[in-house]
């Protein structure tokens, strides 16, 4: 999957959901199982493979930006075979 793919995906195909019992740490997110797997998939293994690293409270993310937002995939144990696993949204802040 290309990097235009994942961003007309993340932008324009998915409609993200606010995560509001952690509004103080505002981000939005899409679930896994409400879109094509196997498109979802290759948007979670490209933010792996093409992200960054950085912590979030003591545990590490692979984010990829996209414009004015960071994107990172989170799973169960199961990892990529996490049928629940989401991708988050946040607005870059500097």
């Amino acid at each position: 999957m290309t990097e235009k793919n994942v961003k007309l995906f993340l932008e324009s195909e998915v409609d993200f959901t606010f995560a509001k019992t952690m509004a103080k740490i505002p981000h939005s997110w899409i679930c896994r199982k409400d879109y094509e797997d196997s498109k979802f998939l290759k948007v979670m293994k490209f933010i792996r493979n093409n992200g960054y690293t950085e912590e979030f409270y003591n545990k590490q993310y692979i984010y990829y930006n996209i414009n004015k937002h960071k994107y990172w995939v989170m799973t169960d144990s199961l990892g990529f075979d996490d049928s629940t696993a989401i991708i988050n949204r946040a607005k870059i802040t500097y």
